[in-house]
């Protein structure tokens, strides 16, 4: 029989605040969007799914699976299981191989929120507007040093680093 540590007094009233508290956001955002699993998505339930997942701070790790907006449906936590998640496509998730199979190629100059960057084999971004300078705002679940992003990208460095971007074919105008 293994010793458990003894909680002091302060320790449980501690976890008895922190604990529903941190429950506070998945409650606030978690209301149902109303894309059909697998079926057609608008943009904007793409972008509301995404930052559900940001808000909640989901944690990079591919042998694991959190659960969508509605909390119907989990998928892996690495970039292309956050992309499929948003896309509210097939559990566990597409991986960034399998992108190109569900999402055509398209301009760049044609990205809307809730297209994809995807590199094939390698990594794969939600896009999410243009930024500063050049720049597009991006959401990703990237590594487990970085988990979840919302940062500004540069194109060019996209390009050179051989990233499509590629647009869902049940994504839909909003």
């Amino acid at each position: 029989m293994t010793e458990q540590p003894l909680l002091s007094r302060r320790r449980l009233l501690q976890a008895a605040v922190i604990a529903p508290a941190a429950a506070i956001p998945v409650l606030a955002v978690g209301s149902p969007a109303s894309a059909e699993y697998r079926g057609l998505v608008s943009r904007d339930e793409v972008m509301t799914r995404a930052r559900n997942w940001f808000t909640r701070n989901i944690q990079y790790n591919g042998a694991s699976r959190a659960s969508d907006i509605e909390g119907s449906h989990t998928y892996r936590q690495d970039c292309s299981g956050f992309v499929s998640m948003a896309w509210h496509t097939s559990t566990p998730g597409h991986s960034t191989r399998s992108i190109p199979d569900i999402a055509a190629k398209i301009e760049w100059s044609e990205l809307k929120p809730g297209d994809v960057l995807n590199s094939y084999d390698n990594h794969c971004m939600l896009y999410h507007m243009r930024g500063d300078d050049g720049n597009i705002w991006i959401y990703d679940l990237a590594d487990t040093a970085s988990d979840m992003r919302h940062k500004q990208v540069s194109p060019a460095s996209l390009r050179s680093q051989n990233y499509i971007p590629r647009r869902y074919r049940n994504i839909r105008d909003n």
